[in-house]
């Protein structure tokens, strides 16, 4: 029965195949809102509907049959990505969110009072508030670099540094403004001073290559559901192998410890130690096969892709009146572009272009308060894309608003 009624509501959707992979549409949707959530190939959907229906047994929980196909599942997974990052498999390790992760890693360091901190008012909450969290309990402080330290972060950063600062914490790519940022010089910015990098790709992965196994920071942290183009409930982390002794996990339980007694724990080794609890292997299964399909198409490819409806974009929101491109000289930037409009709100635009195209922007604050006080500014319109969108999209979107802003 069920299966039954989850067929019909897909056969309700348009598949629509791009750049060789099958995603669900709604009949003329035009989806630019992928930096809050990605679309989820169909093919990933297909693999988490088989794992619960057909095994769904919990990993290392017994030693039937299926329980044995959920461990080879969740190790095929992590190989999977293993690969795709040219790290070992180690060095992966799964959690329900990115937020659980940050926590994580953070709280595993015990960072004395008055340590300091060094993060970006232009990331967003996911990195933002577990810092804020480690100032609450440990008197961390936290130190902000801003949108005019963007143009030179690495001298920005180092500018900050004292015998107190402990750690640098940033996200690759940018909400908002969507900067793009120069991580792998932080990286010999963070060894030359003995500093914890952690840096978050959750926004980026997807649109870039990556090879951690050249250069990484101590700890990369990505989330599924956005640029990954995976499910919900499901995040991962890669930890440097050298770091790992460094990291006692603050959450515990499950797989993650080998043997109890009433007074004591021993914990699993790598990279087990880090994934407490029952894991999302249904969410970690779709997200190995999204993550697969899109290093199959060939981040480079992509990349080059997101750049030419960047730019159709940029331009054509240059000529629309009474829009303001929030843009700064000097950057790098992914596929994220915001702009504003003094005659009209950011919401009411969003509303308004889809009820009139059926195009799905972002507005709001993006969850980027600290940039969002920085420019001054309560609401933008977010457009995000990834490698499912079409210069047809972009060019609807602009002819849209076009018309929207010539009746202001």
């Amino acid at each position: 029965m069920f299966k039954s009624i989850w067929f019909l509501q897909l056969s309700l959707m348009t598949v629509k195949n791009h750049f060789g992979i099958d995603f669900f549409f709604e009949e003329n949707e035009i989806y630019l809102d992928s930096a809050t959530t990605g679309k989820l190939p169909q093919s990933s959907l297909i693999a988490m509907n088989e794992f619960y229906s057909k095994h769904g047994g919990g990993i290392n929980r017994g030693t039937h049959k299926i329980a044995h196909y959920a461990s080879r599942t969740l190790e095929k997974s992590r190989s999977l990505i293993s690969e795709i990052f040219s790290v070992e498999n180690s060095q992966i390790s799964f959690l329900p969110s990115r937020e659980t992760a940050m926590i994580n890693t953070l709280f595993s360091q015990r960072f004395e009072k008055e340590s300091e901190i060094i993060s970006s008012s232009l990331d967003d909450h996911s990195v933002i508030t577990p810092l804020l969290n480690i100032n609450k309990y440990f008197g961390a402080k936290i130190k902000f670099t801003g949108i005019e330290e963007e143009v030179d972060l690495v001298t920005s950063i180092q500018e900050k540094i004292n015998p107190k600062t402990k750690a640098i914490v940033l996200s690759s790519l940018t909400l908002g403004m969507g900067v793009l940022r120069d991580w792998k010089s932080i990286v010999q910015l963070a060894e030359n001073n003995g500093l914890l990098f952690v840096l978050d790709i959750s926004n980026s992965i997807g649109h870039i290559n990556y090879d951690f196994g050249r250069v990484s920071p101590d700890i990369i942290i990505s989330s599924s559901n956005i640029g990954a183009l995976g499910p919900y409930g499901a995040s991962f982390q890669i930890m440097k192998t050298e770091s790992e002794n460094d990291f006692y996990p603050a959450l515990i339980g499950g797989g993650a410890v080998v043997s109890v007694n009433n007074s004591n724990y021993k914990l699993a080794s790598a990279p087990y130690k880090f994934e407490p609890g029952s894991l999302n292997f249904a969410a970690i299964s779709g997200l190995a096969n999204s993550l697969q399909l899109l290093s199959k198409v060939g981040f480079d490819k992509i990349r080059k892709h997101e750049q030419n409806l960047r730019k159709i974009l940029y331009e054509g929101l240059k000529d629309i009146k009474n829009i303001e491109i929030i843009e700064k000289n000097g950057l790098e930037f992914g596929p994220i572009l915001s702009f504003f409009s003094n005659e009209i709100d950011s919401h009411d635009i969003a509303i308004i272009i889809e009820d009139l195209a059926n195009i799905f922007v972002r507005s709001g604050a993006l969850c980027s308060h600290l940039f969002m006080d920085e420019i001054k500014k309560e609401s933008l319109v977010q457009i995000s894309t990834h490698l499912y969108n079409t210069e047809n999209d972009i060019n609807s979107l602009l002819e849209n608003l076009d018309a929207i802003m010539a009746e202001i």
